[in-house]
């Protein structure tokens, strides 16, 4: 009786969700399938939005292991195993700026095991995962980018080694997080042909100092610790007023929404794909799969609907309300995806009437 008992009560415990992005990135696993997939989706962001600034190779030999946890006793713990093996384990009701920060570290991690191998003084210093998380956030969000801006132009940055050095206890303030995101802006922004950024990321994920590091790979920038002082406060009020477009161009912002309102899905045979019209796919929202992928276009939609080009703006528009009208009658389905369709054809028609009108111009 009680291997019975035992075996009902394994029977009855929640299976966890698998969930992978790209190969060698990030393995989500999540006893809730919609959270599995929203975590994959944020961790393809982080990806996509820290290549640059982090150096992220193509993939990792292995990936990054996030699980969600119910009532974990940290928001999020990240650590480093034996065989490179680097796992995040978040609270599954933890917040989006905990999930950004817990993602990110295990992305500084990952890289820090990837160049040094797994010993005990790798490090993801504080600064350097909330000037990520920000500059992830001010990336994929363009009002963000403002936001920041105008709440720094007020604020004096905190000294250029209480950032470094990190002393700060308990959730990082406003003042930490936003100074982080600028040195991070400067340092690239600084850095030349001897490649002194990615040389200093290398230093710092080792555990070196990160005044002597920076001094190190800087040192042509400034001879005594004042005088790099000024250069920090002049490069924070430099980045902090410097003026920014965050719009896409009239091809990148064609492509985006193409790509969200172009439906694949696996066919019936193997090995073969389907295209499902926008009205269809609306129309099959119920379905787990179409609904998580209906939301999840949704939500980076939202995110990109600032940055569009003025030709394609409307489109991406009336693309959020399709996305809005999923589960609703059939007629009002209908009519949204037929003001999309409407708003991508002038769209298209623009950009190539003022393509042409470019190349006649340039021709005389």
């Amino acid at each position: 009786m009680a291997l019975a008992a035992a075996a009902v009560v394994r029977a009855a415990e929640p299976v966890p969700v698998l969930v992978r992005t790209a190969p060698g990135r990030f393995e989500i696993s999540a006893v809730d399938s919609a959270r599995a997939h929203a975590l994959a989706t944020e961790a393809e962001a982080a990806w996509r939005e820290l290549t640059l600034p982090f150096e992220l190779p193509a993939a990792f030999p292995t990936p990054i292991y996030v699980r969600a946890i119910a009532g974990a006793p940290k928001p999020f713990a990240v650590t480093a195993e034996v065989g490179g093996i680097v796992s995040v384990r978040l609270d599954d009701a933890a917040p989006d700026a905990v999930v950004r920060r817990a993602l990110v570290q295990g992305l500084l991690l990952r890289v820090a095991v990837s160049r040094h191998g797994v010993n005990d003084r790798l490090r993801a210093p504080r600064w350097l995962v909330e000037a990520g998380a920000g500059w992830w956030l001010t990336r994929a969000e363009a009002a963000q980018l403002d936001a920041l801006k105008q709440g720094s132009e007020a604020r004096t940055p905190p000294s250029l080694a209480d950032l470094l050095q990190g002393r700060i206890a308990g959730e990082p303030p406003r003042e930490f997080s936003a100074a982080s995101v600028w040195l991070l802006t400067f340092l690239q922004a600084e850095s030349g042909r001897a490649r002194d950024w990615p040389n200093l990321l290398t230093r710092l994920l080792r555990g070196d100092d990160p005044e002597i590091a920076l001094a190190a790979c800087y040192g042509d920038r400034f001879g005594l610790p004042a005088d790099r002082e000024l250069w920090w406060q002049v490069g924070w009020h430099h980045a902090v007023r410097a003026r920014t477009l965050p719009v896409l161009s009239a091809a990148e912002s064609r492509v985006l929404v193409g790509a969200l309102a172009r439906f694949v899905f696996a066919g019936a045979a193997e090995e073969t794909d389907v295209v499902v019209p926008l009205p269809a796919a609306l129309g099959r929202a119920e379905e787990p799969i179409v609904a998580a992928e209906l939301a999840r276009r949704a939500a980076e939609l939202s995110r990109a609907v600032p940055t569009l080009h003025p030709f394609y703006r409307n489109s991406g528009l009336s693309l959020a309300e399709a996305f809005a009208s999923r589960g609703a009658k059939p007629d009002k389905r209908a009519a949204a995806s037929s003001a999309f369709a409407g708003d991508w054809r002038d769209a298209l028609e623009l950009e190539a009437a003022t393509t042409a009108a470019l190349d006649a111009l340039e021709k005389r």
